[in-house]
């Protein structure tokens, strides 16, 4: 009996050890598992109910899956319901302080910006995410909300919103193509000629209005800025059929006398879109920290629709 006994709690021991085993470092059934940018294994919360978001782009897209964050960066310009929340401060300047004082139970982060902040972020208490501006998908501005669709267990708001998006492109590229342009350049114009990548949410315009950037992707510094060093002869030698030139202010005026000083330097006066009167001027407000992308659509599209009347 004293050796059957023995037996009998050898085996409960072992039974117990290897349950313990089994669920040691297992996701809770109220987590999904998965891999953010730095290479980390994260956990996210199954419903976080406490997400804040610490760039202007994730901020925004929170709100597109139907969610609310609990603070705002200060380029977020969007919404009255989002300017009036607790700042945490620039996305490149983050007032840690202020990220503990909200309690966030999910920090969604960008491995751009953020990467240096990883341990003090943690120290918060909340699950930490990285995410890459870079590969969130082929159209940023939209494939973003697909990708946090996913990781927030929201594809089905997701894929309602994108629908969207691409319907109410599709509608201004037929418009645009009516026009027979096909080809474009955004320019900002300064001491140095600076044009919009593809991989921008300026260049994301012409790849949803089907106009062709003449702007390559393969740029130095391409990813790390919306705009890039562009020399006149590129331009002139890609001779693009409209030209935005993006305004730098509110201010009317000035950005009148910038159009003026580009149609009257000689160096673009032999290009196609001045010739046939192809310059248009984007408004200084199509900025996705100020507006939806539908809205950036709009004036995007406007902004060439209405140079064509």
């Amino acid at each position: 009996m004293k050796k059957l006994f023995k037996v009998l709690m050898v085996l409960v021991l072992a039974g117990f050890l290897l349950s313990a085993c089994s669920t040691s470092g297992e996701t809770s059934v109220d987590e999904t598992q998965t891999s953010d940018a730095l290479g980390r294994q994260v956990s996210i919360p199954e419903d976080p109910q406490r997400i804040l978001a610490l760039t202007s782009s994730a901020m925004q897209t929170i709100y597109n899956l139907g969610l609310e964050p609990v603070g705002k960066v200060e380029e977020y310009k969007i919404s009255e319901a989002g300017m009036a929340l607790p700042s945490v401060g620039q996305s490149e300047s983050i007032n840690m302080e202020a990220v503990y004082d909200l309690q966030p139970d999910l920090i969604i982060a960008s491995s751009r910006y953020h990467a240096d902040l990883e341990e003090e972020l943690e120290a918060s208490g909340a699950t930490v995410y990285y995410f890459d501006p870079d590969d969130v998908g082929e159209i940023a501005v939209v494939d973003i909300n697909t990708y946090f669709g996913q990781l927030l267990n929201r594809e089905t708001e997701a894929q309602a919103y994108v629908d969207g998006v691409m319907s109410h492109a599709e509608t201004l590229s037929e418009e645009i193509a009516a026009t027979g342009i096909e080809t474009g350049i955004m320019l900002k114009m300064g001491d140095t000629v600076m044009a919009a990548q593809n991989a921008s949410s300026y260049g994301s315009m012409f790849l949803l209005l089907g106009i062709e950037n003449v702007v390559p992707d393969d740029l130095p510094n391409t990813g790390k800025s919306s705009f890039v060093a562009f020399d006149a002869e590129a331009i002139a030698a890609a001779d693009p059929d409209v030209i935005y030139l993006v305004a730098q202010s509110n201010d009317q005026a000035a950005t009148q006398a910038m159009k003026a000083d580009f149609l009257a330097d000689e160096k673009w006066t032999m290009l196609s879109a001045v010739q046939q009167k192809n310059v248009v001027v984007l408004p200084f407000k199509a900025n996705l920290n100020r507006v939806t992308v539908d809205d950036m659509l709009d004036l995007t599209a406007s902004a060439l629709l209405e140079n064509k009347q």
